[in-house]
């Protein structure tokens, strides 16, 4: 022991209460309900302080160069849902394949709606507000690998960043 007994209370500290022999505990592989609808507001949350940031440092920019931005973010959010879904539909989990391939339907109607209607703002929200609405419905159902989990909250924080930003665009252009 150290002059503090620094070592032996950070030993403790690691040790759970079901784990009093000093064993090692597997590392935990699944998430509660809870904490996959918390992660996914807490990637949320950052992702639209991110895209509003972006939006205050860059100012207005050229149309362009949103629509290259955003496709790319969009481009990538995809791609983490086919890989979602694929998990999804090993584990014979249809409800949360239904729920993914919702999300991929509203990054895809995304550009569309703003191809329509730029510059309606109640339109604007639809696609962002679906994506966001199966982001919870599949954090809601899913009992799988942490894996997917995570990349439902980085499409999460995805969607945000580029709804922030689009809309705070669309917010100073009026």
């Amino acid at each position: 022991m150290d002059t503090y007994g620094l070592t032996d209370m950070a030993y403790d500290a690691m040790l759970t209460a079901d784990q009093v022999d000093g064993s090692v505990a597997a590392p935990r592989d699944d998430f509660r309900r809870a904490e996959r609808l918390i992660m996914l507001v807490g990637a949320v949350s950052m992702g639209a302080l991110v895209g509003f940031a972006a939006t205050i440092m860059t100012g207005r920019t050229d149309t362009w160069v949103v629509i290259a931005t955003a496709a790319i973010g969009i481009t990538f959010a995809l791609y983490l849902t086919s890989l979602t879904l694929v998990d999804a539909l090993r584990r014979d989990a249809r409800g949360c394949a239904t729920a993914a391939a919702l999300f991929g339907a509203a990054l895809l109607s995304w550009p569309m709606t703003s191809l329509l209607m730029p510059l309606s703002a109640a339109i604007y929200w639809i696609a962002p507000a679906a994506a966001i609405s199966s982001l919870v419905l599949f954090a809601s159902c899913w009992g799988g690998s942490a894996r997917a989990v995570y990349r439902t909250t980085a499409q999460g924080a995805l969607v945000a960043a580029l709804a922030a930003h689009q809309g705070a665009l669309l917010i100073l252009s009026v």
